[in-house]
């Protein structure tokens, strides 16, 4: 009985694990369908559009917070149905945001930003919407983005390394 025992935990503690480290991973790599994507702030008129390769891509980090996977700490997240929560701690700051959509469709991103400025807590708000346009056009490499005006950013994806 003991050896049963022990065999039924090493079966299922990996499994265990597994579905905790999925249940940890949508908020820090919320990942897009590959393809062409708008995102459009809501507070700007300064839209692009990402040339996404599902693989690589990490909204949160390409359009919100740069270098969010080192730099930042996931303090609490859930997810119910089709939206995200989460709250980080993040260098002089607080993130919490909430995602709702469709990572082949579209999909809404909010996010406060609370900081200590001048002795005064601020809090931006930012908001992206994203919609699937189709395939890449030729010429725009997986993880450009293409800006309004027509500048091209070079990849986000050229020192990531393959997701885990």
């Amino acid at each position: 009985m003991k050896r049963s025992a022990t065999l039924f935990l090493m079966t299922i503690l990996p499994l265990c694990a597994a579905t905790f480290a999925s249940a940890a991973e949508p908020v820090q790599r919320l990942q897009r369908a590959t393809g062409l994507w708008k995102v459009t702030p809501a507070t700007s008129p300064f839209s692009w559009e990402i040339c996404v390769d599902q693989q690589y891509d990490r909204l949160i980090e390409d359009d919100l917070w740069t270098d969010f996977e080192q730099e930042c700490q996931i303090a609490s997240q859930n997810r119910q149905g089709d939206s995200y929560h989460f709250q980080s701690s993040c260098p002089g700051a607080m993130l919490a945001g909430s995602f709702k959509g469709d990572l082949a469709k579209g999909y809404t991103l909010i996010a406060d930003t609370t900081m200590e400025l001048n002795g005064k807590t601020e809090v931006q708000r930012t908001e992206l919407t994203g919609v699937f346009l189709g395939a890449c056009p030729a010429g725009l490499a997986p993880g450009a983005k293409k800006m309004r005006g027509g500048m091209v950013m070079k990849s986000l994806y050229i020192d990531r390394q393959q997701p885990r």
